[in-house]
């Protein structure tokens, strides 16, 4: 019994004559009575009542018409799927990300992948910024943005792009151009910063930023999450320097002051990747 037999008995079903069921499987008619016929032989089961005027269903027949269908159609399903995925049109991906993406970028690259792999499931992570790679090489997560480069023998890159920094305070602070950052305006202020790592890119143009107004954080909270860091100088526990991508969220109750400085945003993959699904939404990068 194959299922090539099973779907010429249930098109013969549904049609109930030899002929129109041919023609709509593009075989012969006799061919069809032959492979109907040898599917009772094998199961020793009549499945049809045959006369020179019409072709009926049997009782046993329409019982197996009944349990056959929806496993013949979910099984078609399956092996669509299968070849979605196989083709990088189906299947999952896990994207990493930093919060700050969360209000442009990544909603328009979410809105293209929809627009051309509509049935690709795309897992969103954000985590702490220091674990993003250690999720990419655990094959946690499939794609990685990051403020910071890697360069690793496991992990490929490319640059997306930059963003500026921001001074962020509460609305009543009396800071409002970047003229008017001085260490005396910031007296006092705790701030509330990203987990810090020496070294990286993100780390590195943060202490720029600091020389160049001549800064010493007093640095009081840390939180890589945005959401947390926003809530925080709303509620006057002190200010940040975040990537002015965040002003897009339009939190209450905060200014973002531009500055001068911009950080990177960079993709992360592993190489030699085969997953076609990952390869398909990097074109989409």
């Amino acid at each position: 019994m194959t299922t090539q037999q099973i779907e010429y008995f249930l098109q013969l079903s549904d049609e109930l004559h030899y002929w129109r069921t041919s023609y709509k499987v593009n075989i012969t008619q006799s061919v069809l009575s032959r492979q109907i016929k040898a599917l009772e032989d094998e199961l020793q089961i009549e499945l049809f009542k045959r006369s020179n005027r019409k072709v009926e269903l049997t009782p046993a027949g329409r019982f197996l018409q009944q349990q056959w269908k929806p496993i013949m159609e979910q099984m078609n399903a399956v092996i669509q799927y299968g070849r979605k995925i196989h083709q990088g049109a189906g299947g999952s991906v896990v994207i990493n990300h930093p919060g700050s993406i969360s209000y442009d970028l990544l909603p328009d690259l979410l809105n293209r992948i929809l627009s051309v792999y509509p049935d690709i499931k795309v897992e969103l992570v954000q985590s702490k910024h220091s674990h993003g790679i250690e999720l990419l090489k655990a094959f946690e997560a499939d794609l990685c943005y990051s403020r910071n480069q890697y360069i690793d023998d496991f992990v490929a890159s490319k640059l997306i792009g930059e963003d500026s920094l921001a001074l962020v305070v509460p609305v009543a602070n009396p800071i409002l151009t970047e003229s008017d950052i001085t260490p005396e305006a910031l007296k006092g202020e705790p701030f509330i910063l990203s987990t810090l790592t020496d070294g990286e890119t993100y780390q590195v143009k943060m202490e720029q930023m600091f020389t160049r107004y001549g800064i010493e954080p007093d640095i009081r909270f840390e939180s890589d999450f945005g959401s947390m860091i926003l809530s925080l100088i709303e509620k006057g526990f002190g200010v940040s320097v975040m990537p002015v991508s965040y002003s897009l969220a339009n939190h209450p109750g905060v200014r973002f002051i531009k500055l001068p400085f911009e950080v990177p945003l960079y993709l992360h993959w592993r190489k030699d990747e085969d997953n076609a699904v990952v390869s398909n939404i990097l074109q989409l990068t």
